[in-house]
Protein backbone atom coordinates (compact mmCIF):
# COMPACT_ATOMS: atom_id res chain seq x y z
CA UNK A 1 0.00 0.00 0.00
CA UNK A 2 1.23 3.40 -0.69
CA UNK A 3 2.42 5.30 1.94
CA UNK A 4 0.31 8.27 2.45
CA UNK A 5 2.78 12.42 2.82
CA UNK A 6 2.74 15.70 3.62
CA UNK A 7 2.10 17.97 0.78
CA UNK A 8 3.90 21.56 0.47
CA UNK A 9 0.93 23.34 2.02
CA UNK A 10 1.21 20.99 5.02
CA UNK A 11 5.57 21.73 5.50
CA UNK A 12 4.48 25.49 4.81
CA UNK A 13 2.11 25.25 7.85
CA UNK A 14 4.32 23.33 10.04
CA UNK A 15 7.57 25.78 9.57
CA UNK A 16 4.90 28.73 9.98
CA UNK A 17 3.22 27.23 13.14
CA UNK A 18 6.22 26.13 14.47
CA UNK A 19 8.12 29.74 14.38
CA UNK A 20 4.87 31.94 15.70
CA UNK A 21 4.66 30.90 19.39
CA UNK A 22 5.20 31.97 22.80
CA UNK A 23 8.32 33.92 22.00
CA UNK A 24 6.34 36.86 19.95
CA UNK A 25 3.89 36.87 22.19
CA UNK A 26 6.28 37.90 24.98
CA UNK A 27 9.76 38.59 24.13
CA UNK A 28 9.26 42.33 23.55
CA UNK A 29 8.35 42.47 27.27
CA UNK A 30 12.29 41.23 28.42
CA UNK A 31 13.82 43.19 26.02
CA UNK A 32 12.49 46.71 27.28
CA UNK A 33 14.17 46.15 30.17
CA UNK A 34 17.07 47.05 29.05
CA UNK A 35 15.85 48.68 25.74
CA UNK A 36 13.61 51.48 25.56
CA UNK A 37 14.43 52.92 22.25
CA UNK A 38 11.91 51.37 19.30
CA UNK A 39 14.33 51.66 16.26
CA UNK A 40 16.63 49.42 18.39
CA UNK A 41 13.86 47.24 19.31
CA UNK A 42 12.67 46.67 15.32
CA UNK A 43 16.03 45.88 14.52
CA UNK A 44 16.40 42.86 16.92
CA UNK A 45 13.42 41.73 14.98
CA UNK A 46 14.56 42.54 11.71
CA UNK A 47 17.88 41.36 12.71
CA UNK A 48 16.23 37.92 13.79
CA UNK A 49 14.47 37.88 10.59
CA UNK A 50 17.27 38.17 8.72
CA UNK A 51 20.18 36.21 10.53
CA UNK A 52 17.28 33.24 10.37
CA UNK A 53 16.36 33.79 6.31
CA UNK A 54 19.97 33.03 6.33
CA UNK A 55 19.71 29.55 8.17
CA UNK A 56 17.10 28.98 5.36
CA UNK A 57 19.13 29.92 2.78
CA UNK A 58 22.26 27.14 4.37
CA UNK A 59 19.27 24.24 5.20
CA UNK A 60 17.47 24.41 2.05
CA UNK A 61 20.47 23.69 0.00
CA UNK A 62 21.20 21.02 2.69
CA UNK A 63 17.88 19.84 2.69
CA UNK A 64 17.69 19.42 -1.05
CA UNK A 65 21.50 17.54 -0.90
CA UNK A 66 20.49 15.16 1.97
CA UNK A 67 16.54 14.94 1.45
CA UNK A 68 16.02 12.83 4.73
CA UNK A 69 13.97 13.21 7.84
CA UNK A 70 16.61 14.28 10.78
CA UNK A 71 17.54 18.25 10.16
CA UNK A 72 20.96 18.68 11.68
CA UNK A 73 21.33 15.17 12.78
CA UNK A 74 21.88 14.24 9.28
CA UNK A 75 23.60 16.49 7.77
CA UNK A 76 26.30 16.94 10.66
CA UNK A 77 26.32 13.20 10.28
CA UNK A 78 27.20 12.87 6.66
CA UNK A 79 29.43 15.95 5.96
CA UNK A 80 31.41 16.18 9.00
CA UNK A 81 31.21 12.37 11.61
CA UNK A 82 27.97 10.66 13.32
CA UNK A 83 29.11 11.53 16.56
CA UNK A 84 28.60 15.38 15.97
CA UNK A 85 25.14 14.10 14.53
CA UNK A 86 24.54 12.42 17.30
CA UNK A 87 24.70 15.19 19.75
CA UNK A 88 22.50 17.47 17.43
CA UNK A 89 20.24 15.33 17.30
CA UNK A 90 20.49 14.73 20.81
CA UNK A 91 19.72 18.19 22.04
CA UNK A 92 16.75 18.29 18.81
CA UNK A 93 15.30 15.10 20.97
CA UNK A 94 15.83 16.15 24.30
CA UNK A 95 15.77 20.19 23.99
CA UNK A 96 15.23 21.83 21.03
CA UNK A 97 12.06 20.78 20.59
CA UNK A 98 10.55 19.95 24.09
CA UNK A 99 11.62 22.92 25.80
CA UNK A 100 9.53 25.47 23.73
CA UNK A 101 6.77 22.63 23.93
CA UNK A 102 6.76 22.78 27.32
CA UNK A 103 6.55 26.73 27.99
CA UNK A 104 3.49 26.53 25.43
CA UNK A 105 1.64 23.89 27.76
CA UNK A 106 2.14 26.17 30.17
CA UNK A 107 0.92 29.25 28.61
CA UNK A 108 -2.12 27.45 27.44
CA UNK A 109 -2.97 26.33 31.04
CA UNK A 110 -2.48 30.42 31.72
CA UNK A 111 -4.20 32.21 29.16
CA UNK A 112 -7.03 29.07 29.19
CA UNK A 113 -7.96 29.96 32.94
CA UNK A 114 -7.04 33.92 32.89
CA UNK A 115 -9.89 34.03 30.57
CA UNK A 116 -12.57 30.97 32.28
CA UNK A 117 -11.50 32.48 35.97
CA UNK A 118 -10.79 28.56 37.18
CA UNK A 119 -9.23 25.60 36.50
CA UNK A 120 -5.65 24.54 36.82
CA UNK A 121 -3.59 25.63 34.65
CA UNK A 122 -1.02 22.33 34.68
CA UNK A 123 -3.66 20.20 34.22
CA UNK A 124 -5.18 22.15 31.16
CA UNK A 125 -1.47 21.88 29.62
CA UNK A 126 -0.27 18.84 30.23
CA UNK A 127 -4.73 17.45 28.33
CA UNK A 128 -3.56 20.08 25.99
CA UNK A 129 0.05 17.95 25.08
CA UNK A 130 -1.18 14.69 25.34
CA UNK A 131 -4.73 15.47 23.17
CA UNK A 132 -2.21 16.81 20.15
CA UNK A 133 0.03 13.48 20.66
CA UNK A 134 -2.66 11.72 19.98
CA UNK A 135 -4.05 13.35 16.90
CA UNK A 136 -0.43 12.97 15.65
CA UNK A 137 -0.05 9.58 16.40
CA UNK A 138 -3.32 8.59 13.97
CA UNK A 139 -2.00 9.28 10.12
CA UNK A 140 -0.47 11.90 8.04
CA UNK A 141 -3.95 13.00 6.71
CA UNK A 142 -5.58 13.77 10.24
CA UNK A 143 -2.16 14.95 10.78
CA UNK A 144 -2.10 17.61 8.11
CA UNK A 145 -5.71 18.06 8.19
CA UNK A 146 -5.46 19.54 11.45
CA UNK A 147 -2.18 21.64 11.54
CA UNK A 148 -3.20 23.14 8.12
CA UNK A 149 -6.21 24.30 9.86
CA UNK A 150 -5.02 25.46 12.78
CA UNK A 151 -2.02 27.06 11.41
CA UNK A 152 -4.59 28.96 8.90
CA UNK A 153 -6.46 29.85 11.46
CA UNK A 154 -4.10 31.58 13.84
CA UNK A 155 -2.07 33.44 10.60
CA UNK A 156 -5.81 34.59 9.91
CA UNK A 157 -5.97 36.26 13.46
CA UNK A 158 -2.73 37.73 13.68
CA UNK A 159 -3.18 39.37 10.47
CA UNK A 160 -6.61 40.61 11.81
CA UNK A 161 -4.87 41.92 14.67
CA UNK A 162 -1.87 43.56 13.27
CA UNK A 163 -4.36 45.36 10.78
CA UNK A 164 -6.80 46.65 13.56
CA UNK A 165 -3.97 47.93 15.49
CA UNK A 166 -2.54 49.80 12.85
CA UNK A 167 -5.71 51.36 12.21
CA UNK A 168 -6.24 52.62 15.04
CA UNK A 169 -2.36 53.51 16.15
CA UNK A 170 -1.24 56.99 15.34
CA UNK A 171 1.29 55.72 12.62
CA UNK A 172 3.96 58.36 13.64
CA UNK A 173 6.97 56.73 11.80
CA UNK A 174 9.51 59.53 14.00
CA UNK A 175 9.43 57.07 16.83
CA UNK A 176 11.63 54.33 14.71
CA UNK A 177 13.79 56.71 13.45
CA UNK A 178 17.35 55.86 14.03
CA UNK A 179 19.30 58.31 16.62
CA UNK A 180 22.79 58.19 18.93
CA UNK A 181 20.63 56.27 21.34
CA UNK A 182 20.12 54.15 19.02
CA UNK A 183 23.35 52.77 17.55
CA UNK A 184 24.81 53.04 21.26
CA UNK A 185 21.64 50.19 22.22
CA UNK A 186 22.33 48.41 19.42
CA UNK A 187 26.85 47.99 19.94
CA UNK A 188 25.70 46.90 23.88
CA UNK A 189 25.70 43.41 25.48
CA UNK A 190 21.95 44.08 26.27
CA UNK A 191 21.33 44.21 22.68
CA UNK A 192 22.99 40.90 22.17
CA UNK A 193 21.81 39.33 25.12
CA UNK A 194 17.82 40.54 23.65
CA UNK A 195 18.70 38.97 20.83
CA UNK A 196 18.17 35.71 23.00
CA UNK A 197 14.45 36.00 22.84
CA UNK A 198 14.17 37.23 19.28
CA UNK A 199 16.31 34.03 18.18
CA UNK A 200 13.72 31.90 20.18
CA UNK A 201 11.07 33.38 19.02
CA UNK A 202 11.82 32.63 15.70
CA UNK A 203 13.28 28.68 16.07
CA UNK A 204 11.32 26.40 14.13
CA UNK A 205 11.95 28.03 10.80
CA UNK A 206 13.97 24.38 9.64
CA UNK A 207 10.94 22.72 10.98
CA UNK A 208 10.28 20.72 7.81
CA UNK A 209 14.21 19.63 7.56
CA UNK A 210 13.00 16.98 10.07
CA UNK A 211 10.55 15.68 7.90
CA UNK A 212 11.65 15.60 4.99
CA UNK A 213 11.53 12.04 4.09
CA UNK A 214 7.70 12.11 4.67
CA UNK A 215 6.91 15.09 2.19
CA UNK A 216 5.72 13.98 -1.46
CA UNK A 217 8.75 15.63 -3.09
CA UNK A 218 11.64 16.54 -0.26
CA UNK A 219 13.87 18.16 -3.19
CA UNK A 220 11.75 21.13 -3.47
CA UNK A 221 9.13 21.13 -0.95
CA UNK A 222 11.98 21.58 2.25
CA UNK A 223 13.44 24.75 0.28
CA UNK A 224 10.13 26.16 -0.54
CA UNK A 225 8.50 25.61 3.42
CA UNK A 226 11.53 26.70 4.65
CA UNK A 227 12.04 30.04 2.88
CA UNK A 228 8.76 30.97 2.51
CA UNK A 229 8.00 30.33 6.26
CA UNK A 230 10.57 32.67 7.11
CA UNK A 231 10.04 35.66 4.93
CA UNK A 232 6.03 35.30 5.95
CA UNK A 233 6.73 34.94 9.46
CA UNK A 234 9.97 37.60 10.09
CA UNK A 235 7.29 40.05 7.92
CA UNK A 236 4.50 39.59 10.40
CA UNK A 237 7.21 39.46 13.69
CA UNK A 238 8.38 42.88 12.68
CA UNK A 239 4.93 44.79 12.23
CA UNK A 240 3.33 42.72 15.06
CA UNK A 241 6.01 44.38 17.62
CA UNK A 242 5.67 47.59 15.79
CA UNK A 243 1.91 47.55 16.66
CA UNK A 244 2.86 46.18 20.46
CA UNK A 245 5.23 49.94 20.71
CA UNK A 246 2.50 52.26 19.47
CA UNK A 247 -0.83 51.01 20.86
CA UNK A 248 0.08 50.50 24.48
CA UNK A 249 2.34 52.26 27.02
CA UNK A 250 5.84 50.47 27.59
CA UNK A 251 5.18 50.04 31.22
CA UNK A 252 2.32 48.03 30.85
CA UNK A 253 4.87 45.59 27.87
CA UNK A 254 7.53 45.52 29.72
CA UNK A 255 8.04 42.27 32.44
CA UNK A 256 8.64 42.56 36.53
CA UNK A 257 12.25 42.42 36.84
CA UNK A 258 11.51 40.71 40.24
CA UNK A 259 9.17 37.77 39.23
CA UNK A 260 10.77 38.15 35.00
CA UNK A 261 7.10 36.00 34.07
CA UNK A 262 5.95 37.34 30.83
CA UNK A 263 3.56 39.75 29.67
CA UNK A 264 0.54 38.98 27.86
CA UNK A 265 0.99 40.91 25.09
CA UNK A 266 -1.28 40.57 22.62
CA UNK A 267 -4.05 40.72 25.51
CA UNK A 268 -2.36 44.16 26.77
CA UNK A 269 -2.09 45.58 23.00
CA UNK A 270 -5.75 44.07 22.32
CA UNK A 271 -7.34 45.80 25.46
CA UNK A 272 -6.46 49.69 24.01
CA UNK A 273 -8.05 49.23 20.69
CA UNK A 274 -10.47 46.13 20.72
CA UNK A 275 -14.27 45.68 22.40
CA UNK A 276 -14.00 44.64 25.87
CA UNK A 277 -15.33 41.25 25.18
CA UNK A 278 -11.86 40.68 23.76
CA UNK A 279 -9.97 40.85 27.08
CA UNK A 280 -11.92 38.36 28.33
CA UNK A 281 -12.03 35.53 25.15
CA UNK A 282 -8.31 36.52 25.04
CA UNK A 283 -6.51 34.23 26.55
CA UNK A 284 -8.67 31.06 24.37
CA UNK A 285 -7.71 32.81 21.62
CA UNK A 286 -4.33 32.80 22.17
CA UNK A 287 -4.37 29.49 23.57
CA UNK A 288 -5.59 28.17 20.49
CA UNK A 289 -2.38 30.04 18.50
CA UNK A 290 -0.14 28.49 20.80
CA UNK A 291 -1.56 25.01 20.46
CA UNK A 292 -1.32 25.58 16.36
CA UNK A 293 2.43 25.53 17.62
CA UNK A 294 2.56 23.25 20.15
CA UNK A 295 1.35 20.65 17.16
CA UNK A 296 4.14 21.64 14.55
CA UNK A 297 6.33 20.57 17.45
CA UNK A 298 4.78 17.30 17.96
CA UNK A 299 5.15 17.06 14.34
CA UNK A 300 8.90 17.58 13.84
CA UNK A 301 10.68 16.65 16.90
CA UNK A 302 9.92 12.74 17.26
CA UNK A 303 11.49 12.68 13.31
CA UNK A 304 14.91 13.12 14.69
CA UNK A 305 14.62 10.61 17.45
CA UNK A 306 12.73 8.12 15.45
CA UNK A 307 16.01 8.65 12.57
CA UNK A 308 18.55 7.90 15.10
CA UNK A 309 16.33 5.27 16.36
CA UNK A 310 16.57 3.42 13.22
CA UNK A 311 20.23 3.83 12.88
CA UNK A 312 21.37 3.35 15.85
CA UNK A 313 18.83 0.41 17.22
CA UNK A 314 19.22 -1.91 14.32
CA UNK A 315 16.79 -4.27 15.63
CA UNK A 316 13.76 -1.26 15.49
CA UNK A 317 14.07 -0.93 11.86
CA UNK A 318 11.11 -2.62 11.33
CA UNK A 319 9.28 0.66 10.68
CA UNK A 320 8.95 2.48 7.55
CA UNK A 321 11.45 5.53 7.79
CA UNK A 322 8.12 7.42 6.11
CA UNK A 323 5.68 6.41 8.37
CA UNK A 324 4.49 8.00 11.73
CA UNK A 325 6.87 7.42 14.36
CA UNK A 326 4.44 7.04 17.12
CA UNK A 327 6.46 5.79 19.85
CA UNK A 328 8.91 8.90 19.55
CA UNK A 329 6.32 11.14 19.51
CA UNK A 330 4.68 9.82 23.07
CA UNK A 331 8.87 9.81 24.02
CA UNK A 332 8.77 13.37 23.23
CA UNK A 333 5.88 14.33 25.39
CA UNK A 334 6.55 12.26 28.48
CA UNK A 335 10.24 14.62 28.08
CA UNK A 336 8.22 17.56 28.04
CA UNK A 337 5.72 16.47 30.43
CA UNK A 338 9.07 16.43 32.91
CA UNK A 339 9.96 19.85 31.88
CA UNK A 340 6.39 21.03 32.35
CA UNK A 341 6.91 20.32 36.11
CA UNK A 342 10.60 20.68 36.83
CA UNK A 343 12.02 23.57 34.93
CA UNK A 344 11.65 27.83 34.79
CA UNK A 345 10.71 30.05 31.84
CA UNK A 346 13.69 31.78 31.47
CA UNK A 347 16.31 29.10 31.93
CA UNK A 348 14.39 27.05 29.84
CA UNK A 349 14.60 30.08 26.73
CA UNK A 350 18.46 30.74 27.89
CA UNK A 351 19.96 27.10 27.73
CA UNK A 352 17.94 25.95 24.74
CA UNK A 353 18.57 29.01 22.66
CA UNK A 354 22.22 28.54 23.18
CA UNK A 355 22.36 24.59 21.92
CA UNK A 356 19.68 25.37 19.04
CA UNK A 357 22.32 28.51 17.74
CA UNK A 358 25.92 26.22 18.70
CA UNK A 359 24.12 23.76 16.17
CA UNK A 360 23.03 25.57 13.30
CA UNK A 361 26.38 27.34 13.41
CA UNK A 362 27.80 23.95 12.86
CA UNK A 363 25.50 23.43 10.48
CA UNK A 364 26.49 26.30 8.96
CA UNK A 365 30.02 25.50 8.48
CA UNK A 366 28.69 21.95 7.21
CA UNK A 367 27.26 23.43 3.90
CA UNK A 368 30.81 25.50 3.23
CA UNK A 369 32.55 22.70 3.84
CA UNK A 370 30.10 20.26 1.66
CA UNK A 371 30.60 22.51 -1.12
CA UNK A 372 34.14 21.80 -1.52
CA UNK A 373 34.27 18.43 -0.35
CA UNK A 374 31.33 17.13 -1.97
CA UNK A 375 31.72 18.69 -5.50
CA UNK A 376 29.75 15.99 -7.04
CA UNK A 377 26.45 15.66 -5.36
CA UNK A 378 23.56 16.55 -6.89
CA UNK A 379 22.29 20.39 -5.24
CA UNK A 380 18.42 20.71 -6.64
CA UNK A 381 18.87 23.97 -4.39
CA UNK A 382 22.00 26.29 -4.41
CA UNK A 383 21.67 28.67 -1.56
CA UNK A 384 21.45 32.48 -2.39
CA UNK A 385 24.81 34.61 -2.53
CA UNK A 386 27.08 31.73 -1.09
CA UNK A 387 29.68 32.11 0.61
CA UNK A 388 28.42 35.66 2.16
CA UNK A 389 25.04 33.82 3.39
CA UNK A 390 26.56 30.86 6.00
CA UNK A 391 29.02 33.78 6.73
CA UNK A 392 27.07 36.15 7.75
CA UNK A 393 24.73 33.51 9.78
CA UNK A 394 27.85 32.10 11.50
CA UNK A 395 29.16 35.78 12.80
CA UNK A 396 26.09 36.75 14.25
CA UNK A 397 25.83 33.63 16.25
CA UNK A 398 29.41 33.52 17.42
CA UNK A 399 28.33 37.04 18.54
CA UNK A 400 25.38 35.62 20.46
CA UNK A 401 26.92 32.80 22.13
CA UNK A 402 29.32 34.85 23.07
CA UNK A 403 27.31 37.27 25.24
CA UNK A 404 25.15 34.07 26.44
CA UNK A 405 28.03 32.75 28.18
CA UNK A 406 29.21 36.17 29.41
CA UNK A 407 25.25 36.82 30.79
CA UNK A 408 24.02 33.59 31.84
CA UNK A 409 27.39 31.43 32.73
CA UNK A 410 25.65 29.17 35.49
CA UNK A 411 23.03 28.02 32.90
CA UNK A 412 26.34 27.27 30.69
CA UNK A 413 26.20 24.11 33.58
CA UNK A 414 23.19 23.03 32.16
CA UNK A 415 24.41 23.23 28.21
CA UNK A 416 27.54 20.93 29.51
CA UNK A 417 25.70 18.30 31.13
CA UNK A 418 23.24 18.15 28.31
CA UNK A 419 26.52 18.06 26.19
CA UNK A 420 28.10 15.25 27.85
CA UNK A 421 25.09 13.23 28.31
CA UNK A 422 24.84 13.27 24.91
CA UNK A 423 28.48 12.49 24.45
CA UNK A 424 28.37 9.04 26.78
CA UNK A 425 24.83 7.93 25.23
CA UNK A 426 26.63 8.03 21.47
CA UNK A 427 29.55 5.90 22.70
CA UNK A 428 27.40 3.49 24.71
CA UNK A 429 25.02 3.45 21.27
CA UNK A 430 27.89 3.55 19.03
CA UNK A 431 29.82 0.55 21.19
CA UNK A 432 26.58 -1.58 21.01
CA UNK A 433 26.00 -0.91 17.36
CA UNK A 434 29.83 -2.41 16.30
CA UNK A 435 29.01 -5.86 18.50
CA UNK A 436 25.85 -6.42 16.32
CA UNK A 437 27.02 -5.54 13.45
CA UNK A 438 30.46 -7.59 14.00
Amino acid sequence: MKQTHFGPISAVSIVIANMIGTGVFTGLGYQLLTIQDFAAIIALWVIGGLLSLSGAFVYAELGSMFPHSGGEYRYLSDVFHPSLGFLSGWVSSTIAFTAPLALSSIAVGNYVVASLGYGNPLIIGLITLIGLTAIHSLSHKASGTFQSFSTGAKVLFVIILIVLGCSHADWDFSHFTPTISTAAQMTSPSFAVSLIYVIFAYSGWNASAYIASELKNPERDVPLSIIVGTVFVTIVYVLLNMMYLLVAPINELTVNPETMMPKELVVIAGSHFLPPIFTTISGLIIAFMLISSMSAMVVAGPRVLRTMVHEYLPSEKRSNISSIPVKSIWLQTGIAVLMILTSTYDTLITFTTFLMTLFSSLTALAAIYARFSMRKVHRPYRMFAFPATPVLFLLINVWILYYIMQDKPRDMYYVSAILITGMLAWLILHIRKKRVQA
